[in-house]
């Protein structure tokens, strides 16, 4: 009976010790390494209180890409098409598709 509650009594300060953090590499697929500016890392999709029937979408492409990374930051891929699918009703096919294409204007020396 002691050495059991022992056990439990150790096994509860293990799981309050602070653990290590992790989270996805982004870079599950392996040929994704090979073109990283259209590797989609997160989506985010939220409402606003002041007005629920709108909804704000986030998305990420280019891991590991910092916030303060100008005035030198990643360009998208003009040779790709980027895209957002909803699926509304819960039968995995996308019921709106948003989908952009992006250029580089350069407008240096104007």
């Amino acid at each position: 009976m002691l050495a059991s509650g022992g056990l439990l009594a150790g096994s509860t300060v293990v799981g309050l010790l602070p653990t290590l953090a992790s989270a996805s590499s982004h870079r599950e697929a392996p040929l994704i390494a090979m073109d990283p500016s259209v590797d989609n890392t997160d989506v985010y999709a939220f409402s606003s209180p002041e007005n629920p029937d709108n909804v704000t979408l986030i998305a990420n492409w280019i891991p590991f890409e910092e916030p303060n990374g100008g005035p030198n930051f990643y360009p998208f891929a003009e040779d790709a098409e980027y895209y957002i699918n909803i699926d509304n009703d819960g039968d995995a096919v996308a019921d709106y598709i948003y989908r952009w294409k992006f250029t580089t204007e350069d407008l240096r020396g104007q």
